[in-house]
């Protein structure tokens, strides 16, 4: 709730002043308010994981060519893409690079292995972008402006499960939280048997 326009959300804070909590919450509201999250996962925890990759690559291969190129910026120009394609390398290159670079410890094979892999991911993205503005007389980054169709949707909009399967590609999370699978936990007590649901 609170990020769809037809259907705003609203938070409430009650604060009590007798309380030396809440009263210190409310009378340094700026400081708090400008570390609000420093209790949250960081993205960067899990960079180019599988599932993390899935979920970001689009937003993060629009947005780099949308504000890396001043031709692609403004909301109707996603469509100029169908001019710009070739001067859209630096964004394969720049994501690409960054994979490369973002773990230190691992060995140059798997190091090669993850940079041509996001290369191939980027490319075809950019390929499929191409190719989704060559059906299109108008396309927008996002609902910004007008009529235009979208090219990123967000992933609970119900006109997504309508796109073809290559519109789909561009699928923009809205947050990179639980980008890892789920994993099973068993429960042993100090004797090493198992400790059945009921028990926990």
């Amino acid at each position: 709730m609170g990020r769809d326009e037809e259907r705003p959300g609203l938070v409430v804070t009650l604060l009590n002043v007798h309380r030396p909590r809440d009263r210190s919450h409310y009378e340094r509201f700026f400081a708090w308010h400008a570390t609000f999250y420093r209790a949250v996962e960081a993205t960067s925890v899990t960079p180019f994981s599988p599932r993390a990759i899935d979920r970001g690559i689009a937003a993060i291969t629009v947005a780099l060519a949308r504000l890396g190129h001043s031709g692609m910026t403004a909301p109707l120009r996603a469509i100029n893409i169908l001019q710009h394609r070739k001067t859209l390398d630096f964004v394969v290159d720049t994501i690409s690079l960054r994979a490369e670079m973002h773990d230190k410890d691992k060995n140059s094979a798997d190091v090669e292995e993850l940079r041509q892999k996001v290369r191939k991911r980027v490319q075809d993205l950019l390929d499929t972008w191409e190719h989704i503005a060559g059906q299109k007389i108008t396309l927008q980054y996002q609902r910004e402006v007008g009529e235009a169709p979208p090219l990123l949707f967000d992933p609970l909009d119900p006109e997504l499960e309508k796109q073809p399967l290559s519109a789909r590609k561009f699928k923009a999370q809205r947050s990179l939280r639980d980008v890892e699978p789920t994993v099973n936990l068993w429960v042993r007590n100090p004797d090493g048997y198992e400790i059945e649901e009921s028990e926990k």
